[in-house]
């Protein structure tokens, strides 16, 4: 096998080490699903209370996701009492999401139970390995959008 062949064999291993990963890490999260929200639902919840008020368009952009799925995901908060939408006072075609103070409680929990997942996750790892992986994670968000954040996501 000849090094191109060997990196294309490696890397595979490990884009399917990572799909893996990734199908358990949401197993995971919907194991512990803080009020039957999905990941994207409460990374909104989120995003609100960390930021402040955003425009739907906003909130895509920080979600990665269209702005019809902003609504439908806003809809569903709106209704539990996580969210509410308003219209800004400058401008009345703008709507704006924000949290509410449930909402806040909630992000609590969800933080809570992130970090939960989070020691599961890297359970017998040392710092050192910890602060290689994050360099890593790094370099692939660089890669793929050279003008990504970095590892907050």
């Amino acid at each position: 096998m000849d090094l191109d062949q060997e990196k294309l064999h490696k890397l595979r291993e490990l884009d399917d080490g990572f799909r893996k990963l990734r199908r358990l890490i949401n197993a995971e999260y919907n194991r512990f699903n803080v009020h039957g929200l999905g990941m994207t639902e409460g990374k909104m919840v989120i995003i609100l209370a960390q930021q402040g008020p955003q425009k739907a368009s906003a909130m895509a952009e920080w979600l990665r996701i269209t702005s019809g799925a902003v609504t439908g995901i806003s809809d569903r908060l709106i209704d539990l009492g996580y969210v509410e939408r308003s219209r800004s006072e400058f401008d009345r075609r703008i709507v704006m999401l924000s949290v509410t103070d449930e909402g806040r409680k909630l992000v609590d929990q969800v933080m809570e139970m992130r970090e939960r997942i989070m020691f599961k996750l890297y359970d017998g790892f040392e710092l050192d390995d910890i602060e290689k992986a994050t360099d890593i994670f790094i370099r692939m968000s660089a890669n793929l959008n050279p003008k990504s954040e970095t590892a907050e996501e």
